[in-house]
């Protein structure tokens, strides 16, 4: 009997030992599952937003490209408009002039896509065959008096289409004095037409390449992306099943946009791998550590995420300035610039960030400080509240030669001092079309004053 109790009180004793040696053990087991348990419902949560967040960040670059595109072929528009009316008054200028002309435009800076811009007289030898992709769009300009876009040409036609996309912009040009109410009398008072050549993947590329890294776009002709008439973009693009299209109506033409989302070739598109790495540290700081330590990783997570969405915005910020077609300047209190897009740097002629840190009176004499402060006074006094204030000045090159300047003006309070963003336009091409414009008119007034016959 005694020894019956020996043996049992030694085999309680060892049972105690390791009851007590496996207590720490089923802790750590009960906070590994727990965390693991956490760690994969926050990971697919994760990937829940993160997935919400590409499909709205597809939405909103698939609109900021499809504007972008537009506004850029408006600007065509315009220029062929101006050019158009300068044409319209000046019909036997010479080549001479018009050259003049086009270098003061500087086309080849401002718009490199744009090959040429020619005026094609009215007759039969500049009248594309019917056989020609550029017939029909000169038979909808002439017809309709509005701009219209060939579908794009080969290199049959012309030598430059071998090298990218190749279209033409038709824009008819009337006689002044004509009525343009109906097809026929359009017909009857045409005089010629400005025709300009565009590289739209020059273009493209431009626009969406740089500024939109983030998506990858496919160009079709026509309101379907049928392959067969795909003109621009990578025919193989990365497996992904965010994709968007827009319907593009422009000049008579219609096209296709299809928007395909990147996959991320950073950090978020080995999010699985991530997630081994995130359940590997969880085991071992729960074994190693504590919960607190857990928590500080699981904030550091977030942080980088929010740092690189951070930069994110700020680069896609920064992109859409540069794509913008006006200037844009940001000044402290001091009238001095602390940032410009691409477009203000054109304007001035200044090479790249060389505008950071100059005062905004010495691009735009007798504008300082003082002279912003006492603008905006004196609009809230006699509006009593502060939209867009809009001027015209005089602004200066880099090169010393001056030109006309449109500007936007806004003052905004920023840690209690107040700073101006200023919207800039060169106002050269207008000033010019205008004083052709009016010659135009002079001469054609005193042409058909009456003849007064002496007695």
């Amino acid at each position: 009997m005694n020894a019956f109790r020996e043996r049992w009180a030694r085999t309680s004793t060892k049972l105690a030992r390791w009851t007590h040696a496996l207590k720490p053990n089923r802790a750590a087991a009960v906070a590994v599952v727990l965390c693991l348990s956490v760690t994969l419902a926050g990971w697919q949560w994760m990937r829940v937003q993160e997935r919400e967040d590409e499909i709205s960040q597809l939405e909103v670059s698939s609109d900021r490209v499809f504007v972008a595109v537009q506004q850029r072929l408006d600007n065509y528009q315009l220029i062929l408009r101006g050019a158009a009316g300068y044409r319209q008054g000046n019909l036997a200028m010479s080549e001479v002039d018009w050259r003049r002309y086009m270098d003061g435009l500087q086309l080849s800076q401002t718009q490199p896509e744009l090959l040429s811009l020619v005026f094609s007289p009215a007759n039969a030898a500049n009248t594309p065959p019917p056989g020609d992709p550029r017939y029909a769009a000169w038979l909808k300009a002439r017809d309709s008096g509005q701009a219209a876009i060939s579908a794009p040409l080969t290199a049959n036609l012309i030598p430059e289409a071998s090298r990218g996309l190749l279209v033409a912009i038709y824009l008819p040009v009337y006689r002044p004095d004509a009525a343009l109410l109906t097809v026929e009398q359009r017909r009857l008072a045409l005089q010629g037409t400005m025709v300009a050549l565009v590289r739209l993947d020059v273009l493209l590329n431009r626009l969406l390449v740089r500024a939109y890294p983030d998506v990858a776009v496919q160009l079709y002709t026509g309101m379907q992306a049928d392959p067969q008439r795909q003109v621009y973009g990578a025919r193989k693009l990365p497996v992904t099943d965010l994709v968007t299209t827009r319907q593009l109506d422009w000049g008579g033409r219609q096209w296709t946009l299809m928007i395909h989302a990147r996959d991320y070739a950073g950090l978020e598109s080995h999010s699985w791998q991530w997630l081994l790495f995130g359940l590997s540290t969880s085991v071992a700081l729960t074994l190693l550590l504590n919960h607190q330590a857990i928590i500080r990783a699981r904030a550091d997570s977030v942080t980088r995420m929010m740092t690189r969405r951070l930069v994110r915005s700020q680069s896609e910020l920064r992109a859409v300035l540069d794509s913008a077609v006006e200037g844009v300047l940001n000044l402290d209190s001091d009238a001095c610039v602390v940032s410009a897009n691409q477009a203000a740097e054109h304007i001035f002629g200044v090479a790249g960030g060389k505008l950071i840190g100059d005062r905004l009176e010495t691009r735009v004499p007798g504008f300082d400080q003082k002279h912003l402060a006492a603008l905006c006074s004196d609009f809230v006094a006699s509006a009593g509240l502060m939209p867009m204030l809009r001027a015209e000045a005089t602004g200066l090159r880099a090169s010393g030669a001056s030109f006309p300047l449109g500007l936007s003006l806004r003052r905004f309070e920023l840690d209690g001092e107040a700073h101006y963003s200023l919207m800039l336009r060169d106002l050269s091409d207008e000033k010019m079309a205008e004083v052709m414009m009016q010659q135009s008119l002079m001469a054609l007034t005193k042409a058909r004053e009456p003849m007064v016959q002496p007695l």
